[in-house]
């Protein structure tokens, strides 16, 4: 069965633009939007949770055994445990022990990858996109027609509004915004479905990957189209329920997933049909460790922050841009560029010696 190469540039783009985002200072289309509305950087963590969905619907055999099921089903309980304990640990680095955030990107990909996976080894294709839609709608729903204590129902503004309230009442530890979390209790309920539009595109690739290059034109076409009516009916959605990446709102999961299925498509054509390999090396170094990756940007991050006599790496760098008269995006354009090459080097150096830490 052919292995695309746009999906190992995918992956690790997915990664890099994260690691983009995350670096210190960005600002505009780069730092995520204050409440509604959709930037840039709102489509980074929706298409790596996509990513994870396409993965899980290409690495599990069809009319597997009662045994071997099991034998699975024991891995991906295992497989999730381990990355929700390495979301607990990326978030000690950002905090301290008594200030433990329980939830977080890693754990909430933990849950998507195991719910999702469980439903694809126990569900058929219909009843995903069933299930898919039930989350999307129910969501919707239960924020419309449910209040939460002293407030309306439907009510959504930033920490007022039944999600949020639902993360204080009962998600314990830290939470990242004060008295609310962007990555809480019900907002994953949605964050499923797009890691389930993740799995529907990875069945569409995998029936067409036995058809091989010539199956590979309508592929395109297929993801294309879906992904363009996907985000249409988000962006219509988005007149009731308003794109919100911050609680996840149903119409953000349809613009995000969407977007994921066109850049894929684009990206099947360019490396797969056109054979394009330019400007695909640092993804697919990224993408070939992509959690460590992740993990690593996280740790380097936070030692460029510690203080070095008077100040830290950052700040130094920042009062240098200051005095040679840098604007914002020159300093932070600079800084961006610094910090991914940086990241850059441990995982090239895992990757030149065939070196692929699987979780």
């Amino acid at each position: 069965m052919q292995r695309l190469f746009a999906l190992d540039v995918f992956r690790g783009l997915t990664i890099l633009l994260m690691i983009m985002v995350n670096s210190p200072g960005t600002y505009g289309t780069f730092s995520h939007a204050y409440w509604d509305g959709i930037t840039f950087a709102d489509y980074v963590f929706p298409f790596f949770v996509v990513i994870v969905g396409v993965a899980i619907a290409l690495g599990f055999k069809a009319d597997l055994s009662d045994a071997a099921r099991c034998q699975l089903v024991q891995k991906i309980v295992k497989r999730s445990c381990i990355m929700f304990a390495l979301g607990l640990l990326v978030n000690l680095l950002y905090l301290k022990f008594s200030d433990i955030r329980v939830l977080g990107v890693l754990q909430r990909l933990a849950i998507v990858y195991l719910v999702c996976s469980l439903l694809v080894l126990y569900c058929q294709r219909r009843t995903l996109w069933l299930m898919a839609a039930a989350l999307l709608v129910g969501y919707w729903l239960l924020i419309l027609l449910v209040p939460a204590p002293g407030l309306v129902a439907g009510q959504l503004e930033r920490g007022a509004n039944l999600i949020n309230w639902f993360d204080s009442a009962f998600l314990p530890g830290m939470l990242w915004r004060g008295s609310w979390d962007p990555e809480g209790i019900l907002s994953t309920i949605p964050a499923i479905a797009s890691g389930l539009a993740g799995v529907l595109i990875g069945q569409l690739i995998r029936a067409h990957q036995a058809g091989g290059q010539q199956s590979l034109p309508l592929l395109v076409s297929q993801l294309f189209v879906g992904g363009f009516v996907a985000c249409l009916l988000g962006w219509l959605w988005s007149l009731q329920f308003p794109l919100i990446k911050q609680i996840w709102s149903s119409s953000f999961v349809l613009v995000t997933s969407g977007m994921a299925a066109m850049c894929l498509a684009t990206l099947i054509y360019y490396t797969d049909i056109a054979g394009g390999r330019r400007f695909t090396r640092w993804p697919v170094v990224f993408g070939s460790n992509a959690i460590v990756a992740y993990v690593l940007h996280v740790a380097i991050e936070k030692l460029l922050e510690v203080p070095l006599g008077d100040a830290s790496v950052l700040a130094w760098y920042r009062q240098l841009a200051e005095a040679a008269g840098f604007n914002q995006f020159c300093t932070v354009g600079l800084w961006t560029l610094v910090f991914l090459g940086i990241c850059y080097l441990p995982v090239w150096w895992l990757y030149r010696r065939q070196i692929f830490i699987k979780i």
